[in-house]
């Protein structure tokens, strides 16, 4: 009779606890996740580029925010909205299918055929006025003078890294009258280096600096990572751009409050688990708003340990061109295929409508 009694007691037990985990997991379900825009108090959080591949730039001269994919470029304006949307898939001319080349230092996008100026309400192709020098056929003196003339009188120069087709020649891009010449560069003597997703350009070891209105990386002074592409990793080298000598202010934060742990993934040919997956709920706070959301985040385990990461950055524009009204970015990005949530992507912080 004792032995009866406790196995209903046991029973009662287990059946509350599994009603206080699905209580729990039903209050969890009922949290917002990042599909659909979120609003607290005089802000508001919704997306505006998706994936894992992405770079935010900042044009203080225009005062708006471009969004760079590798096949697809978004303008922001100052209000948060996109704006504008470009394709970068083009085909060359032998007809094979290629990308056109964004220069993120520059508000221009550059294809084989002319650039596109973000900087404008309505970007459209510029198409190429003149190009010189392609067949290589200049000699020194014609392509020094040719150069002197396009750098000193252009309003915009933009050095380019795509090669004319059979030869080892780079393109050099001048505006000048609002009308775009392209200048190959003179075998032997000029040449293009990249550094990054930079392009420097030199004569004779003497480098040229370029012209243009400058946009900016903005940066998560929490986690010390950059807007580039390579922001996974803060140790990426941008000692010599500009953004290194800039200041940045955090304004916005977030932290995981809880974690629900869903699958494990276990290490090659054995049976250990090293990583969980599950289902994190987040605070973000800036200025008197608190969104609460959930989102997929991963833990090490004893054999692979490393602490909870929700994969989240919340990049801000330099401290000297920010105002009360400058959008924040909050860049989720959720490393795998595994166990994700397909909301991976870069959201904007802004003032709500009125």
């Amino acid at each position: 009779m004792k032995q009866l009694i406790l196995i209903l007691i046991l029973n009662l037990a287990l059946s509350c606890n599994g009603q206080k985990k699905d209580e729990a997991n039903a209050m969890r379900n009922q949290i917002p996740d990042l599909s659909k825009p979120l609003l607290s108090g005089a802000y508001q959080i919704e997306n505006v580029a998706g994936g894992t591949w992405n770079e935010i730039l900042y044009n203080p001269t225009h005062d708006f925010y471009t969004i760079a994919q590798n096949q697809r470029i978004f303008k922001i304006n100052n209000k948060g909205d996109v704006v504008y949307e470009l394709d970068m898939n083009e085909m060359d001319p032998h007809k094979m299918p290629d990308f056109m080349d964004f220069h993120n230092p520059s508000n221009f996008v550059i294809s084989w055929y002319g650039i596109y100026d973000l900087s404008k309400d309505k970007p459209y192709l510029e198409k190429f006025d003149t190009i010189l020098n392609e067949d290589e056929s200049m000699d020194w003196t014609e392509w020094d003078l040719a150069f002197g003339n396009q750098y000193n009188n252009s309003d915009v120069v933009l050095w380019g890294f795509r090669k004319s087709f059979g030869r080892k020649t780079y393109p050099c891009y001048f505006r000048k009258n609002g009308k775009w010449t392209v200048l190959y560069s003179f075998k032997g003597q000029a040449q293009t280096i990249t550094h990054g997703n930079y392009v420097k350009f030199r004569v004779n070891k003497v480098y040229i600096p370029d012209k243009m209105d400058r946009q900016y990386l903005l940066k998560d002074e929490n986690s010390g990572t950059y807007s580039n592409y390579n922001n996974y990793d803060k140790e990426f080298d941008l000692s010599d751009w500009p953004e290194a000598k800039l200041q940045y202010e955090p304004r916005a934060s977030v932290e995981t409050t809880s974690f629900k742990k869903e699958e494990s993934r276990d290490a090659p040919y054995s049976n250990k688990p090293i990583e969980i997956s599950g289902t994190a709920v987040n605070k973000l706070t800036i200025a008197d708003s608190k969104f609460i959301f959930r989102s997929k985040a991963i833990e090490g385990t004893k054999f692979r340990n490393f602490p909870l990461q929700n994969f989240f950055n919340l990049f801000e524009i330099p401290s000297k061109y920010k105002t009360e009204n400058s959008l924040s970015f909050l860049y989720y990005k959720y490393p795998s295929n595994w166990n994700e949530d397909g909301l991976s992507g870069v959201y904007v912080i802004k003032k709500k409508k009125d």
